[in-house]
């Protein structure tokens, strides 16, 4: 029998490619060389991957319209993700699951309310007004609110930035009651939730924002004008 340590290897073709028979880890964009296929590109990825704020805030836009005009239930996660051109992926890392996107959704709008019209202890029933017309010229966060009441009602005051934003709210009006500029018939907390309640519930059912009357506004303003012990003042 040959011994076949002695055997001599057979001498390699010319021009045999002598690469390890190994996977590539890495493997790299077609160059055209006919044993490589092209790589193609992840339609996931968002336009700045680099910027996470960015790519959240595209994603809490998209999804206020999408929930704004089909509630939770009827959302989806991939038509989000579309819209607001971002990695499905993306939705799960940021905000956990879709509950948490719709609270996310929730706070997000409610704050943006705020910055638009701060809380003024001065002039309580012009801020209903303004209020009030920050609602008409943004009717999707109407039905926002609508879809809240029917499918996550108890999730306001879960949100921690909500919660402290009422906590100030509180405290603006106890100084308030304290300086004389409000009337301090009720404790602050419930004189806030009957504020509340006037000027963020009035438009949940004055039906379509279009409809809205001038008449509605003002009587918004009387209505939180009688409950604070204010004059209309700059109200109109």
């Amino acid at each position: 029998m040959a011994d076949r340590r002695s055997s001599p290897r057979p001498a390699r073709a010319s021009g045999e490619d002598r690469r390890p028979l190994v996977a590539d880890p890495s493997p790299r964009p077609w160059n055209g060389d006919a044993r490589r296929r092209p790589v193609a590109p992840d339609p996931g990825t968002p336009r700045s991957a680099r910027d996470a704020a960015a790519t959240r805030r595209r994603i809490l836009n998209a999804a206020t319209a999408e929930f704004s005009a089909l509630g939770l239930a009827g959302a989806r996660t991939a038509r989000i993700a579309e819209r607001a051109e971002a990695n499905q992926r993306m939705i799960y890392a940021y905000f956990g699951n879709k509950d948490g996107l719709f609270d996310a959704v929730l706070e997000h709008n409610i704050l943006l309310v705020q910055t638009a019209v701060p809380f003024d202890v001065e002039d309580l029933p012009g801020y209903a007004q303004q209020v009030f017309d920050f609602y008409r010229a943004n009717p999707h966060l109407v039905r926002l609110e609508l879809w809240r009441t029917l499918e996550r009602p108890t999730s306001m005051r879960s949100l921690p930035l909500v919660t402290s934003a009422l906590a100030h709210k509180v405290a603006a009006l106890e100084r308030a009651q304290a300086a004389g500029l409000v009337s301090a018939v009720l404790p602050p907390g419930q004189l806030l939730d009957h504020i509340l309640t006037l000027t963020h519930g009035h438009p949940m059912n004055a039906g379509d924002a279009a409809s809205w009357t001038d008449e509605q506004r003002r009587a918004l303003a009387v209505g939180v004008a009688a409950l604070t012990g204010q004059p209309l003042g700059g109200a109109t």
